[in-house]
């Protein structure tokens, strides 16, 4: 069993991870990926990312976009293919990702103008401790959007 340092530096990496694939940086998600493999070559999310990765490069007109607007990341079940989210504000154009955590849309957002990443976590089945981590997450991101 994996010692909790070990947990936190893999928790850190993910959380590096999930933040590249917000802003479309699929090298530093191979990066970070791999690295997380190799403290745990069996973690999952890790591979998922990975995959998508792979998936996100072999698009041809893949669209980057400009920022992830504040408050963007929500949480929310994977089950449904959205058309729209935060009352029409942002609409979805296409999946760009996915990983054991949550899926990333790219999305117009109509208020702004602009092309934007949503992501929608899943919290299903999470403690009080990985709830807060992603609130913390979902804080970060909204702060990346707001300079």
């Amino acid at each position: 069993m994996a010692s909790e340092r070990l947990k936190r530096q893999i928790d850190r990496l993910l959380d590096e991870v999930e933040t590249a694939v917000s802003q479309l940086d699929w090298d530093l998600v191979r990066d970070r990926g791999r690295a997380v493999l190799a403290l745990d070559p069996d973690n999952p999310d890790a591979l998922s990312f990975l995959s998508a990765a792979d998936r996100a490069q072999e698009e041809p007109d893949s669209a980057e976009p400009s920022q992830v607007p504040p408050g963007a990341t929500i949480a929310a079940p994977l089950n449904q293919q959205p058309m729209v989210f935060a009352n029409g504000r942002y609409q979805v154009q296409r999946l760009l990702g996915e990983g054991g955590k949550k899926r990333v849309y790219l999305a117009h957002d109509t208020l702004l103008d602009r092309e934007v990443a949503f992501a929608l976590i899943r919290t299903e089945g999470l403690d009080d401790v990985a709830k807060a981590r992603i609130t913390r997450e979902a804080q970060a991101m909204g702060r990346l959007g707001s300079h």
